[in-house]
């Protein structure tokens, strides 16, 4: 963003900002969790990206979906979800890749980004997340 003067204005990053990531071995579930963020606190979601990828090998096709929960891995409570799906042709992928976000979980409760089951052989998931804590 230009500002007078002809210099650039730099924004802050917000003291409370977090990410959580995974991008685990082969055939593994991507999970990231965010811890709670405490009494009264709640965390936001502002971007995340979620990976499916078959290996050099072609994996068997598959579908996962992708879910943002408020709570730990596995929650019912499902803030954000979408399906991705390989067809069986090495190194095929699917992603989604979202910011400007503003997905607020429930106070003093856990986040997880995750996709909802392993791929299978010659697959590799990865998950990530970006946020920030809003609350007293």
């Amino acid at each position: 963003m230009a500002k007078a003067g002809g210099g650039i204005q730099k924004f802050a990053r917000p003291p409370s900002a977090w990410t959580a990531n995974h991008a685990p071995a082969a055939n593994t579930q991507a999970t990231a969790t965010k811890a709670a963020a405490g009494t009264g606190r709640r965390n936001v979601c502002t971007s995340l990206t979620v990976m499916l990828v078959g290996g050099t090998t072609a994996p068997a096709a598959v579908q996962v979906d992708a879910r943002l929960i408020d709570g730990a891995s596995g929650g019912s409570t499902i803030l954000w979800e979408a399906a991705l799906a390989l067809q069986a042709v090495a190194g095929d992928r699917a992603g989604v890749a979202l910011s400007g976000l503003h997905i607020e979980g429930s106070a003093n409760t856990q986040m997880t980004l995750e996709l909802s089951a392993v791929g299978g052989a010659n697959t590799f998931e990865s998950v990530a997340a970006v946020g920030h804590v809003v609350g007293s």
